[in-house]
């Protein structure tokens, strides 16, 4: 009787005739009877299959979890590194071809520089020579760029210097590579620029100062050349440093809109 019993909680008839089912929820088993007490081997249920799968995504997504945290901790690790990395960068000094700091008035010592400097916001300092067919389209380009513009040209200087607050926007001051004085005269032919006088010992000094020149003059003026001809740089007027070394290039991209360029050059650089 008391074996009855049990076998009845446990869902197993004494009679072999009568097949019949056991399920058991809590382990996801499916018993299958289908003879006398014998049980087949367990098969997982689909409720089961379900389960395994959510508690094997669980376990995945504490998985990801935890390296998701530790991927974010790294990332900001990383961002607060390259943060340190742009500001140190962002106080370093510029690069040479691009806004380089002022660093004395040593320009003061040019006396035709030197009075362009003190009258204008900008000076395009322009290394040239009539013979250089390289600087013939830089020349064009140069001329159709601001010869409407009211530039700081030798008739100021007759005039002495502007009235204070009223500094030109910008003076061209040639500086020329050319082989004689005739051909220095042919090339300033109707142009609105400043020039720093052919046979002046000025001229081959500010050569000197800004490593610029011909290559045909390298040998006279004993120099370790940084710029071939042309090259214009560009010099604020207020600080005496250079703004660019490229102004050749920007004046045959830009045109008249170079100017605004170095405008912008010149107060990143303040």
């Amino acid at each position: 009787m008391i074996l009855g019993l049990m076998l009845s909680l446990l869902g197993i008839s004494s009679s072999s005739s009568t097949p019949h089912y056991y399920y058991s929820n809590r382990k996801g088993y499916n018993y299958e009877k289908q003879s006398g007490n014998k049980l087949k081997h367990p098969v997982l249920t689909d409720s089961f299959e379900n389960q395994r799968d959510h508690v094997m995504n669980q376990e995945l997504i504490g998985i990801d979890s935890h390296q998701e945290r530790r991927d974010n901790r790294s990332n900001s690790k990383q961002k607060i590194m390259d943060a340190s990395k742009n500001i140190k960068q962002l106080n370093a000094p510029r690069s040479s071809s691009r806004v380089i700091r002022p660093i004395s008035h040593e320009l003061d010592r040019f006396p035709t520089l030197s009075y362009a400097l003190q009258n204008s916001a900008l000076v395009a300092l322009y290394f040239a020579a009539q013979w250089c067919p390289m600087s013939t389209p830089v020349t064009i380009s140069l001329d159709m760029a601001f010869s409407h513009f009211d530039l700081l040209d030798s008739s100021d200087i007759q005039n002495g210097p502007v009235a204070k607050g009223e500094k030109k926007p910008l003076s061209v001051v040639y500086v020329s590579s050319d082989k004689n004085h005739e051909q220095y005269q042919t090339f300033l032919e109707n142009k609105n620029w400043l020039a720093i006088p052919y046979n002046s010992v000025e001229r081959t000094d500010i050569q000197k100062h800004f490593s610029t020149c011909a290559r045909i003059e390298l040998e006279s003026l004993g120099i370790d050349r940084k710029h071939e001809i042309p090259t214009i740089i560009v010099i604020d007027g207020s600080t005496q440093g250079i703004v660019t070394t490229e102004g050749a290039k920007d004046v045959v991209d830009k045109g008249d809109r170079a100017l605004k360029y170095w405008g912008e050059l010149q107060y990143s650089a303040q």
